[in-house]
């Protein structure tokens, strides 16, 4: 197995209390921040569909008086009568396309804040690797550290390679505290995010980095721009309509026939400038719709090529440090404390390999979580869920 691997799965040995990726991933839905986006998506919802949604049964009532009248004796009259708008043109379309879109909404929020939370687990291991590595050179170098003051009692070394020792070892030091602030940072930024307050796992963050084989059909960003379209479409279609709507009533007049009631019909014979404001505002917004969606294509298509390219030059670099760098630098590292410990060479030697070895395996943890951020990222963009690539 490559050595950064093993360096990698040595530093985040299991902790008690810790969880898995996919624990905080999966309490994204019962987290408040989702359950307020959710419910505005349905606010708006609703507040679109009441545009195009009938009154219920009116109740008109007037009461009248006549001091003087030739049909009845009685100087009072009253009419009543109920009645009841009738929408035509397609509203229940509109309607049902509005709930297709609204679900498409509610489903591309929800993946995109597990890609947040995706992104800062992986900040926060990013760190925690980045302090468990120091931490173990810190503890070697201490080790070293005696081993270099029993020399300088016994006159095998001299005391500026003990005071360099000690250097470095505080040198560490603040670069660990440096980590662990960040870290906790990180870490609360994932529990805000998650709602989980226990500290991540780690060994679950992937080596290997996937690509998106059908961005289209993977986004849930095209389908919800997609479903803005057919619902944009729906309300032109019913602002289009000659005849949108039809007012049926029922009623009763004393002062027409105490024997007979009254059925009456009001149907608008033109459009009139509201409704050709109606109109035109519905051509607009599916044109917008239409423009939204080839705009985030042409966007998105541009993300995922730059997304492939600078992956594949991770790869190559994370493959180049793995394979040749870190090796070659660890192997000079133990060859040089090697002489050094039998006084054939300088301890500054030895502290110059071992501050390269470590440069670079912080390099690697580098591209390695550069990688990983990049992918989630474009999974938030997207509307993936980060999850598919862990079932």
């Amino acid at each position: 197995m490559k050595l950064l691997t093993v360096l990698f799965a040595t530093l985040l040995g299991l902790q008690a209390g810790s969880l898995p990726l996919t624990s905080y991933l999966d309490n994204v839905a019962s987290t408040n921040t989702l359950k307020s986006i959710h419910a505005q998506i349905g606010a708006e919802m609703a507040s679109q569909q009441s545009q195009l949604q009938s009154e219920g049964f009116l109740l008109n009532g007037e009461l009248d008086y006549a001091d003087i009248k030739n049909s009845n004796d009685s100087a009072v009259e009253f009419h009543v009568s109920l009645q009841k708008q009738i929408l035509f043109g397609g509203n229940d379309d509109y309607t049902d396309a509005l709930k297709i879109s609204a679900e498409k909404r509610k489903e591309l929020q929800t993946n995109q804040l597990k890609a947040i939370v995706y992104e800062h687990y992986i900040n926060a291991c990013t760190f925690q690797e980045k302090a468990g590595l120091l931490n173990d050179a810190k503890e070697r170098n201490i080790e070293l550290t005696k081993l270099i003051e029993a020399g300088v009692a016994g006159g095998e070394f001299d005391r500026s390679a003990l005071l360099r020792s000690e250097l470095v070892v505080q040198q560490l030091q603040l670069r660990i505290r440096d980590f662990n602030s960040r870290y906790y940072e990180a870490l609360q930024m994932l529990m805000l995010y998650s709602a989980q307050e226990e500290e991540p796992l780690c060994q679950d963050l992937p080596f290997d980095i996937p690509m998106i084989r059908d961005p289209e059909q993977e986004s849930l960003l095209y389908q919800s721009l997609q479903s803005d379209i057919l619902t944009s479409s729906a309300l032109q279609h019913f602002r289009s309509a000659t005849i949108q709507e039809v007012t049926i009533g029922v009623g009763y007049d004393n002062e027409i026939d105490t024997s007979r009631g009254l059925v009456f019909m009001q149907i608008p014979l033109t459009k009139g400038s509201r409704r050709e404001s109606q109109r035109e505002a519905a051509i607009q917004a599916k044109l917008s719709a239409q423009e939204k969606m080839l705009f985030a294509t042409k966007r998105l298509q541009s993300q995922i090529r730059t997304y492939k390219t600078t992956q594949e030059i991770r790869q190559e670099s994370f493959k180049r440090l793995n394979d040749i760098l870190i090796p070659k630098a660890y192997e000079t590292s133990v060859l040089l404390l090697e002489r050094f410990m039998g006084s054939e060479g300088s301890y500054l030697e030895y502290i110059n390999s071992q501050t390269m070895l470590f440069d670079l395996l912080l390099e690697g943890i580098d591209t390695h979580a550069k990688a990983l951020v990049s992918q989630a990222k474009l999974y938030q963009a997207l509307g993936i869920d980060p999850q598919k690539d862990m079932k």
